[in-house]
């Protein structure tokens, strides 16, 4: 039997780790960025930014797993070789720069020492302008988020385009459990009134 959706973990993995990467995306750009490196608003970000860092790293593990073991739904051809081509690219590049992430923002926190000053309180921040692997992050989190508009173009594309679902794939049916409360409510009306 060929699945039409991907396993259910691999779905709420996607979403969860999507969700995790825009938020740390969304607090470096909009609120580190204009704290300054003395206050101690920044070290409560530093924590919040880390841990969310983490956790996307422990998921996208759990991810690679899932994927490697779940039967997976057939693919979904554009019709042009390269557009097909540039969605395989863009999905294994996003693994290689989570993992650039994660591994730039793990070196950058200890060779400045911030897991002891972050999370143990002792010392002060060093100038975060300064570390060495910070152009790596940023750089990584820059091709991040130009993937992720990429990665959001195509499914739309598939989705409105294309009309050949592919939002159902990774999304969750709540259409059909309603569908479902409607069709039993209708049966169980119509045996009422026979």
């Amino acid at each position: 039997m060929t699945r039409k959706r991907h396993h259910p973990l691999i779905r709420v993995l996607h979403w969860l780790v999507a969700g995790l990467i825009a938020a740390a995306l969304l607090m470096s750009a909009l609120v580190m960025s204009g704290i300054p490196d003395g206050s101690p608003e920044k070290i409560d970000a530093l924590r919040r930014h880390m841990s969310v860092g983490g956790l996307v790293f422990v998921l996208t593990l759990l991810r690679f797993v899932m994927r490697g073991n779940a039967k997976k739904p057939p693919v979904l051809s554009s019709g042009m070789a390269w557009a097909d081509w540039l969605a395989r690219a863009v999905h294994r590049a996003f693994d290689a720069l989570i993992l650039a992430m994660v591994g730039s923002g793990v070196g950058m926190a200890i060779l400045a020492g911030l897991p002891r000053v972050v999370f143990l309180g002792y010392g002060r921040l060093p100038r975060l302008d300064d570390l060495p692997l910070l152009a790596v992050h940023r750089g990584a989190a820059i091709a991040l988020f130009a993937l992720l508009v990429l990665h959001i173009g195509g499914a739309f594309y598939h989705q409105f385009i294309l009309r050949d679902g592919i939002f159902s794939r990774m999304g969750f049916p709540l259409r059909r459990k309603h569908a479902r409360r409607e069709e039993n409510l209708l049966t169980t009306t119509n045996t009422m009134g026979n």
